[in-house]
């Protein structure tokens, strides 16, 4: 094969590498932003929570101490570099959790098993920030500063969610609230377990670069 016909078939399948490269970037960045929202919705609603549960004033922050504990605990005990390893299993499980974490969330019967779920919610949220955090990073898309743009996008559009949480909750509730966040959590999961390969052979195959 000649070099200028080697160099017309790089110019043909770039578009297809780079799509290979945005997917799983594009979708990782989406699971970030459903954790991130996940935090902001409970931030934002925990008293609403509380006050349905009629909750004394020393512990109606309970629920968001829980999910705050649970996601520096899993956000810090998941590995951050390296070998990424088996991402779409891990994302995929993760976002799983959230999304059951929320489901509970949402069915509370009491206030005790609202503080229980909402520590299993941020455990779930820690770690769907972390993993879906490494796959952006190790997109590389553009020169990286993209993944960064991603990353960053990410976070406003969790806090976006929050505070669209407060006009939502007249209409639904706050557990209704908190079962958009179960849908959105599933589509994340969804997506994820289907655009991030497992791992980074199964990614060099794909041409996504990693470092």
């Amino acid at each position: 094969m000649t070099a200028p016909t080697e160099t017309q078939m790089a110019r043909d399948t770039a578009p297809a590498r780079r799509a290979l490269r945005w997917a799983p970037a594009l979708w990782a960045a989406y699971a970030q932003a459903v954790a991130f929202a996940a935090a902001a919705v409970t931030a934002f609603l925990v008293t609403d929570i509380a006050a349905e549960f009629h909750a004394s004033p020393g512990t109606r922050l309970w629920p968001l101490g829980a999910f705050a504990l649970g996601l520096v605990v899993a956000a810090n005990a998941t590995r951050r570099n390296g070998a990424l390893g088996h991402a779409r299993f891990t994302g995929a499980i993760a976002l799983g959790a959230l999304a059951l974490g929320a489901l509970a969330l949402a069915l509370a019967p009491h206030f005790g098993f609202a503080v229980g779920a909402a520590g299993a919610f941020g455990v779930s949220a820690g770690s769907a920030i972390a993993l879906s955090g490494r796959v952006l990073a190790a997109a590389e898309i553009g020169d990286g500063s993209a993944s960064v743009a991603l990353a960053s996008g990410a976070l406003l559009a969790g806090i976006a969610a929050g505070v669209g949480s407060l006009f939502a909750v007249p209409l639904y509730g706050w557990r209704g609230v908190f079962g958009l966040v179960v849908v959105a959590a599933v589509l994340a999961a969804w997506k994820f377990a289907e655009y991030v390969p497992d791992d980074d052979a199964a990614l060099r195959k794909c041409d996504v670069r990693f470092a």
